[in-house]
């Protein structure tokens, strides 16, 4: 999903070096959402999106609302089904909230400085 895919993305905030932002997409459309997505992501020099945290309601054997855990080391559970959103609104929110400290355990857990 390249940015221009989001209903609307916006910058969250600055972590060390880099400028995090938060995309959301909604499918047929924010007015009338059927699927929806928000994603935490941060843009390195060369344009390549880095996905920090998902937040997408697609459906899995354990259920539907999750959260892709992508900051999380390696090897680690990935997705959690216990997250108390219902909406594409409050899963913008939950990352909106959370930024921060998915951003830190992220980039210990990938990338050296």
């Amino acid at each position: 999903m390249t940015q221009s895919e989001f209903a609307y993305s916006y910058e969250v905030g600055q972590y060390r070096t880099r400028v995090f932002q938060i995309g959301v997409r909604a499918d047929p459309n924010l007015n009338t959402v059927e699927s929806f997505a928000a994603v935490l992501f941060y843009e390195r020099a060369n344009g390549e999106r880095i996905e920090i945290a998902k937040i997408d309601d697609s459906e899995h054997d354990e259920g539907s609302i999750h959260i892709d855990q992508y900051y999380r080391e390696e090897g680690a559970e990935r997705k959690d089904f216990d997250i108390d959103v219902s909406t594409v609104y409050e899963a913008d929110d939950h990352l909106a909230d959370n930024w921060r400290r998915y951003a830190r355990l992220y980039l210990e857990n990938h990338e050296s400085e």
